[in-house]
């Protein structure tokens, strides 16, 4: 019985690990820590929140025609390149935002980089390839496609859901961005907690039935 309580009381300290909620500001990462493409599959962590990347040259995100993410610099934010320099930069420099056939994927995942995680997107920025917001007068189509939605829909219109609703993708792993007919960079996504595992309550009963037990079993004794 110790053993048993032993291992789910150890369960029950995993379940409660302290969860993280961010703004991952893509466009401040690029300016902090430099301008640079990296390998697609690669993962960073911005604001306590782990991620992998990775970018594609065509329709199919999971295609293995891979483009490179790249940050760029000038308050841009999150693109991808097609071919990088020895030095990781783009060539050409023009080809560092998502365009014409390509695609963006951002994959949460735990702490330690092992397994996905489910997070809330609450709000997002996008600038243009000028490195403008996208959305205030100077709008264009996107397609977002999550775990659970596929839509296309104009930058402003996914801004403007972002501000009247507390999170318009819930519990998500995974969020990709494709070119519709606008050239863009990812600026700045903002993600909930993770959620609280769907476990966790009948694991705490568990845990209080366990002790209940012992108990009656010691009045007995």
């Amino acid at each position: 019985m110790r053993k048993l309580i032993t291992a789910a009381a150890f369960a029950a300290t995993v379940a409660m690990a302290p969860a993280h909620a961010g703004l991952i500001d893509f466009a401040n990462e690029a300016d902090t820590n430099g301008e640079r493409g990296v390998a697609s599959g690669s993962t960073i962590v911005i604001d306590g929140v782990n991620m992998r990347l990775s970018g594609t040259q065509g329709l199919d995100i999971n295609q293995p025609f891979a483009a490179s993410p790249y940050f760029d610099r000038g308050d841009a934010g999150l693109g991808v390149c097609k071919v990088l320099t020895g030095s990781f930069q783009c060539s050409p420099a023009s080809d560092d935002n998502v365009t014409l056939g390509e695609a963006l994927k951002i994959e949460f995942l735990s702490d330690d980089g092992t397994m996905s995680v489910s997070r809330s997107i609450l709000g997002l920025a996008f600038d243009d390839g000028g490195h403008s917001p996208l959305g205030v007068g100077n709008d264009g189509l996107v397609r977002i496609v999550t775990d659970t939605s596929d839509m296309t829909a104009l930058f402003s219109v996914f801004i403007a859901m972002a501000a009247g609703a507390d999170a318009f993708f819930q519990n998500v792993s995974t969020i990709e961005f494709f070119y519709n007919n606008k050239q863009f960079y990812v600026n700045a996504m903002d993600v909930s907690e993770i959620p609280i595992p769907g476990a966790l309550p009948l694991l705490l009963s568990g845990l209080a039935g366990l002790g209940f037990a012992g108990r009656r079993r010691k009045s007995k004794a």
